[in-house]
């Protein structure tokens, strides 16, 4: 193989693959642009949302609302946060109430319903065990607000009891507390941005590579079929296997562009995103970890031979494809099929062994992962890193066994 010829296709199909307006948009406009945009749109419209939210007057039904005791009753109807009426209240109001409420409660018609026993006040009076239901849908953001809204009534009131009984016996509040529980975080802030941040940022370089690569791998044989140039460049000087690692360079380079650019994005707008994701933590000290080089130098090692089986996978479809539009109904299907093991980073408990190890995209995900926490192990990284070598060297063969069959590039 001449490595001058090589070059030379290599050039020649680069410089028409960077005029293409769609490889430019998949390339270098979605990784740079769109991901950010979007991801601090999300960020901006959940914390909107959230903030909606808790800022609404809950709507809450009371089943024996007349069995509280005064106080209680005086505190629930007087929140700020709450709209309390009894259940009687409320069949008046909608008599097209259903007879069982908790449908109405499934439909929307109010936020939670709060059921009280008839001898609750006489329980908390001669010191009985007793309780109150919260019905509510968890399904819906504002019914569990209004839970909580709920609780910051109740859970004040219980306490007073229980002080006035300890009082009533001259007895310490202490003696209900025998022990405190305090929790204490053990893990590193690499490793809790590693949780945080690692199901995401793995999920996001597999898919923008393959993107990158996908538009390029259709134009250079799919459309060379389409506008009648693979003819021409048969009849040229350069053999069929100079042209497969000419064009199959050309789809490596974008893929891996894109990717580089996906990861440079992302941590860019997760700097300013970052304090939302993680609340209170160190947040200078989780971001040094974003822009640790021998991170990045591990995920883009990683990623490359992914790229290159990508590359060849999309170059060997696009050969056998008949036109540029039927190369991308065969693209979109393998791209559903990418998608189930890149999803793997966001499963819990999924961790890296040597059989993972083995299986491609899969690997890639959970090695990223890992890296982002700091806990890489370089056996696994190895056995990864040379099975993903391999299977994109045999990807390669294929793509070019592909195009030097006649039957497959000329197939009517």
């Amino acid at each position: 193989m001449r490595v001058r010829i090589v070059h030379a296709i290599f050039k020649k199909e680069m410089t028409d693959t960077l005029r293409d307006r769609r490889t430019l948009v998949f390339m270098l406009l979605v990784p740079i642009a769109a991901i950010p945009l979007l991801l601090m749109a999300l960020s901006s419209l959940m914390t909107s949302q959230i903030a909606k939210e808790m800022e609404r007057v809950s709507e809450v039904v009371v089943q024996g609302l007349e069995y509280l005791p005064d106080t209680l009753r005086s505190e629930l109807i007087g929140s700020d946060d709450l709209t309390v009426v009894s259940e009687t209240q409320y069949r008046a109001e909608n008599p097209t109430a259903n007879s069982d409420i908790t449908e109405d409660l499934r439909l929307g018609g109010f936020d939670v319903l709060m059921v009280v026993p008839k001898a609750f006040d006489r329980a908390i009076e001669i010191e009985s065990p007793t309780e109150i239901e919260l019905f509510y849908d968890e399904a819906e953001m504002k019914s569990e607000f209004a839970v909580s809204k709920i609780k910051t009534v109740l859970d004040p009131y219980r306490e007073r009891i229980i002080q006035a009984r300890l009082d009533q016996r001259d007895i310490s509040g202490d003696i209900i507390r025998p022990f405190e529980i305090v929790s204490e975080n053990v893990a590193s802030m690499q490793k809790v941005a590693g949780e945080k941040l690692g199901a995401m940022l793995p999920y996001l370089i597999i898919i923008m590579c393959f993107m990158g690569a996908m538009y390029p791998a259709i134009d250079l044989a799919a459309g060379e079929k389409e506008r009648g140039t693979l003819e021409t460049l048969l009849v040229s000087p350069a053999t069929r296997g100079e042209f497969v690692v000419g064009k199959y360079l050309v789809i490596l380079t974008t893929g891996i562009t894109a990717a580089i650019l996906s990861m440079g994005s992302l941590t860019f707008s997760l700097n300013y995103m970052l304090e939302d994701i993680v609340g209170k933590m160190n947040v200078g000290r989780m971001l040094a970890i974003e822009f640790d080089t021998s991170t990045v130098i591990l995920i883009l090692m990683i990623v490359l031979p992914l790229a290159g089986i990508f590359a060849a996978i999309l170059l060997s479809v696009s050969i056998f494809a008949r036109s540029f539009k039927e190369a991308q109904s065969y693209i979109t299907g393998i791209y559903m099929v990418l998608i189930l093991p890149a999803f793997v980073s966001f499963l819990p408990g999924i961790e890296m062994s040597y059989r993972m190890a083995l299986i491609p995209i899969v690997n890639v995900s959970l090695i990223i992962k890992d890296a982002i926490s700091g806990q890489v192990e370089w056996n696994y990284v190895i056995t990864a890193f040379v099975s993903t070598i391999v299977l994109a060297a045999l990807t390669l063969v294929a793509a070019r066994k592909w195009f030097e069959r006649e039957s497959v590039l000329f197939r009517m």
